[in-house]
């Protein structure tokens, strides 16, 4: 609740800031985007444990056990995105995410424990943007991971924190102008309350000096829960975003795991003839 009354009231006081626009609708651009949040969601693990008559043909074997634990994150993040012409576009996003991961306590992994990490996280793009259609592509590089959640109990060893270098895409279908639809991964700021690693609704900036946003979410948060991005542009070069998710998927027991985000952004715009 703490968090609608947060939300409401930038909905409510943004607007009473914006000013007399000039056009700027001919002129290149490069944006410079900084912002941080917070949030939680549920992370999955599992530790087996070695059970007498469990094994397929009633003999030895081991039972797995799932854990589900709420993980606290805080992250932030800072991009430029370069308007090279009309139509393309380059970029940087780079920011970090503050957050848990399990470490295994036994050499038979039958218990576990949690403890902070921080991942930083580059991620080059190009984006093609035209009136009806917008396309971005780009590599997703982290020091020590993205966090993955698994459901297959025989992934009990394995680290959840995919090193590898991953792929941020999104698509864009309809104008900005009037209602469109797009999907996005890996490319908000910050990356997971921003909205988390997959984005996937209907926006719009029809609304003067108003953008809006909404759909669904998924990764790291593990159930579904409705996402709002809501942008106010308080002068020619400023604009501010919010993002708010909020929503609950089960927990170890009767419990369930809250799992919210919130976050804020600025954005400066400099114009170029």
């Amino acid at each position: 609740m703490k968090m609608t009354r947060i939300l409401c009231g930038v909905l409510i006081l943004l607007p009473v800031a914006v000013g007399v626009q000039k056009d700027h609708s001919d002129s290149l651009f490069t944006d410079l985007t900084f912002g941080g949040g917070a949030g939680s969601y549920a992370g999955r693990y599992y530790t087996r444990y070695y059970s007498p008559g469990s094994g397929c043909d009633g003999g030895e074997g081991w039972q797995y056990v799932e854990h589900r634990k709420k993980i606290s994150f805080q992250d932030a993040g800072f991009g430029i995105d370069h308007q090279v012409s009309k139509s393309f576009r380059l970029g940087l996003r780079t920011g970090y995410v503050n957050d848990k991961r399990v470490k295994y306590t036994g050499d038979d992994y039958s218990s576990f424990k949690l403890e902070s990490n921080t991942s930083w996280i580059f991620n080059p793009y190009l984006s093609v943007e035209g009136g009806g259609i917008g396309f971005g592509l780009g590599p997703v590089i982290s020091g020590k991971g993205i966090y993955y959640s698994s459901s297959k109990p025989e992934d009990y060893a394995k680290d959840k924190f995919i090193k590898k270098t991953l792929v941020s895409y999104h698509v864009r279908l309809g104008s900005p102008k009037s209602v469109y639809a797009s999907v996005s991964r890996l490319e908000n700021i910050p990356l997971i309350s921003g909205g988390g690693y997959l984005n996937y609704g209907l926006g719009t900036e029809a609304i003067p000096h108003i953008s809006l946003w909404v759909g669904g979410c998924t990764g790291p948060f593990d159930g579904g829960a409705l996402l709002v991005k809501l942008g106010a542009k308080l002068s020619p070069h400023w604009t501010v975003y919010s993002t708010y998710r909020s929503g609950d998927t089960r927990g170890e027991g009767p419990k369930s795991i809250g799992e919210t985000a919130f976050s804020v952004r600025m954005n400066y715009r400099f114009f170029r003839k």
